[in-house]
């Protein structure tokens, strides 16, 4: 065991890209999401019932969808903004704008979501207390709100270990939260929602702290000095194409965020939705176990991008291509192995068609894992407008899957076509960038 891990751990230092150390917390913040965070949707599902459950998952889907059409991906914006060579009085006015930024859209997303939440549901035909979408859009509001900027602080200045653990311990409490509900009271839609509210708030402000300590030493006092709305406006006019091309990135990220989930509450029943939700859950676990890599490599790839060392860059992601392509195999087929005995003994009876519907639900992570690395490229190379092309026609292709796949085949169509929409956006990302010779292979 000990000399496999050794291998392993040799195998991707010899990648440039990959900082051992940013890995492992990566790994740490990731895997103590997914596993706390499914252990939280699985519980809710289990105890609420596949029919309320449904119900659940739609009212959740709403507020993350609108928060997605106003994310502007602070957290690699301000990774690529603040590593430019500046003046640390300049830096410490972006710190600024960014946070202003963030906090304007994500109390505006925090407005749309609650009437949005309420129309949708009724349009869908569930009759909730109008606090259940209010509930749902807090909690995302609460999670949310400043995080993306505390986060890109915190890995540009190599503190990534604070937030891995802040963020395992958001969920631990959550779950925490959730068995206490189930023990000592009603476990209801409301209360679902309800008792996340405390752990958002904390660990955000907590998160919130920290950053803005290490924000403070990195770039001076200024930063803690009042931004007004003229900086703001200063701001997005220099930076109006990143921050666009970020936003529509998010905006199209929805198909396969929680838009899927809306949509195939047009065509499933609440009780499919539910099995839908679930095993949705089981295959971003299992993708959070290796998408790391992701956010890793975003620093090591500008540095590489900054020095103008584009064919050396394109030759280490070539081999970084050929080896998670390895990895991805390795959890496909073991996330569909863990699924059944995971179904038996956990989800119980009502959610026994899970296992057959987990290869159409994950495949997606044999195509996508081996082009992980393309958002990363396309932002540090300054082609972010890439990527927003590259999710929009995604997005379209996905959507397409998404409804037809629904209305034709139920939940095994519902659950091939959001495979077809994750993998649709990393493949026509390595086209473009190929198309672009920005990667030459």
């Amino acid at each position: 065991m000990k000399a496999s891990f050794s291998k392993v751990t040799s195998l991707l230092s010899s990648i440039p890209l990959f900082s051992m150390r940013d890995m492992v917390w990566q790994y740490v913040a990731s895997l103590g999401v997914a596993i706390f965070g499914a252990l939280f949707i699985l519980a809710a599902g289990r105890v609420l019932g596949p029919s309320e459950f449904g119900i659940y998952a739609i009212a959740a889907a709403v507020p993350t969808v609108v928060n997605s059409l106003f994310d502007y991906r602070i957290q690699e914006v301000s990774i690529v903004v603040l590593s430019e060579n500046g003046a640390e009085e300049d830096a410490a006015r972006d710190v600024r704008s960014l946070f202003l930024f963030d906090l304007v859209s994500r109390i505006i997303a925090f407005i749309v979501s609650i009437p949005a939440g309420m129309l949708i549901l009724n349009a869908l035909g569930f009759v909730v207390d109008p606090i259940v979408p209010l509930l749902a859009a807090l909690v995302i509001f609460l999670a949310k709100v400043g995080n993306s900027l505390a986060v890109g602080v915190m890995r540009l200045s190599g503190n990534i270990q604070q937030y891995a653990l802040l963020q395992s311990f958001d969920w631990a409490i959550r779950l925490a939260g959730g068995a206490a509900l189930y023990f000592f009271a009603t476990v209801t839609i409301e209360s679902t929602f309800l008792v996340q509210l405390p752990s958002a708030l904390l660990i955000n402000l907590w998160t919130l702290v920290l950053a803005r300590r290490i924000a403070v030493r990195r770039y001076g006092s200024q930063v803690a000095d009042r931004a007004g709305f003229r900086n703001l406006v200063e701001f997005f006019r220099s930076r109006s194409k990143l921050l666009l091309s970020s936003q529509s990135i998010s905006a199209v990220d929805t198909v396969v965020k929680e838009l899927d989930t809306l949509i195939c509450g047009i065509f499933l029943s609440a009780h499919n939705v539910a099995i839908y939700k679930i095993t949705k859950s089981i295959a971003v676990m299992a993708w959070r176990c290796v998408d790391p890599v992701f956010v890793v490599i975003l620093p090591n790839i500008a540095a590489y991008v900054a020095d103008g060392r584009m064919d050396e860059l394109s030759a280490i992601v070539k081999k970084a291509t050929i080896y998670l392509f390895l990895a991805a195999i390795a959890v496909f087929l073991g996330i569909w192995v863990i699924s059944y005995p995971f179904t038996a003994y956990l989800l119980g009876p009502s959610y026994s068609d899970v296992p057959s519907i987990i290869p159409f639900m994950s495949i997606w992570i044999v195509v996508a894992l081996p082009f992980v690395w393309t958002h990363s490229v396309a932002i540090a190379s300054g082609n972010a407008e890439l990527q927003a092309l590259s999710g929009m026609i995604g997005a379209v292709i996905g959507v397409v899957a998404l409804i037809s796949g629904s209305a034709s085949w139920s939940i095994y169509g519902a659950a091939l076509g959001l495979s077809v929409a994750y993998s649709a956006y990393f493949v026509i990302s390595y086209i473009l960038l190929k198309k672009k010779k920005i990667i030459t292979w």
